[in-house]
């Protein structure tokens, strides 16, 4: 169940959406009458209430200094990685990239999140999309994911033999996973953010260069940034073996469910993408499993319950 927070918050953002539509209702009437009409569309009243992301550069307008430090923040954690030591883009000689290179680059996306909490998020992704014309014949880039069925199945088990459970979030998740050694893939930054980057790491300066009258700095992508359509398989892979060193065998039915017998009982990993759901029936063990995945990707987003 949600926390009284979270329920807080969906329960305000519903009442918002009933006003929008109580007066939608109100303006239709009233164009009945010759009166005045909104062309705004339902959907666009839900999207403007419930998604709070938007463009970089219309996240510095709305929020000056706070949007730049989030960005900031953002381009940091790139540039150092998730955690010390395996930075996600790297320095590139941009003397050394041939044109084709440059045209292959993929451009950075960069956005601003207004979350719930107040708080302003930097988030910067490469736009993949012209990835999928340069994939070979046979290269598959699905990764899988866990079925309804399957966390269903998980959670009725859970209640029936009275499991310990936690959910936990691995931040920064595909930011873990390394680009294997024979691709080669270029990250575009664009005006500011180039100039944000190198504020973050002045090593930058040396290779920025100017395309079209804007400053570009292209960077070496070594890690699964978000937005590249091989990142989620890549992730994929290096968490299933980590759960496989911990002793955790796959369901043949589903690949992201994952059990072990533990003390004679069986404990149960399943995971969507970098959100999980651990169980067992002795709350020590919870706690070890957490505290051992924890050992591989840093700290991680926890919440317990009954």
């Amino acid at each position: 169940l949600p926390n009284e927070e979270r329920l807080t918050f969906i329960q305000t953002k519903l009442k918002h959406i009933q006003l929008m539509m109580k007066s939608k209702r109100k303006v239709k009437k009233k164009k009945k009458k010759g009166g005045s009409h909104s062309d705004q569309t339902m959907f666009q009243v839900a999207t403007n209430v419930m998604f709070t992301q938007m463009s970089a550069n219309k996240g510095f307008k709305l929020f000056g200094e706070r949007a730049f430090a989030a960005m900031y923040k953002e381009l940091q954690q790139l540039d150092r990685g998730a955690i010390k030591g395996k930075p996600v883009v790297s320095p590139i000689d941009v003397r050394s990239l041939t044109p084709e290179g440059k045209r292959q680059a993929l451009d950075a996306v960069n956005l601003i999140d207004n979350k719930r909490n107040g708080k302003i998020k930097g988030r910067t992704c490469a736009n993949g999309s012209k990835q999928k014309l340069y994939l070979k014949e046979d290269e598959s880039i699905a990764s899988p994911t866990l079925s309804l069925e399957g966390l269903l199945t998980t959670l009725a088990i859970d209640a029936h033999e009275k499991r310990d459970v936690a959910i936990f979030d691995v931040p920064g998740a595909y930011l873990h996973a390394e680009m294997p050694p024979d691709k080669q893939i270029l990250l575009k930054l664009k005006g500011k953010f180039v100039d944000i980057m190198c504020d973050v790491n002045p090593e930058h300066k040396t290779n920025v260069i100017e395309e079209k009258n804007q400053k570009v700095l292209y960077l070496w992508v070594t890690r699964a940034i978000y937005g590249c359509i091989e990142s989620a398989m890549l992730w994929y892979d290096l968490y299933v073996s980590v759960l496989e060193k911990m002793g955790f065998k796959l369901n043949p039915y589903d690949k992201c469910v994952a059990n072990k017998i533990i003390n004679g009982k069986q404990c149960t990993i399943c995971f969507y993408v970098d959100d999980n759901k651990v169980s067992h029936v002795d709350k020590k063990v919870v706690d070890d499993i957490i505290a051992e995945v924890t050992k591989h990707f840093g700290d991680l987003i926890v919440s317990r319950g009954n």
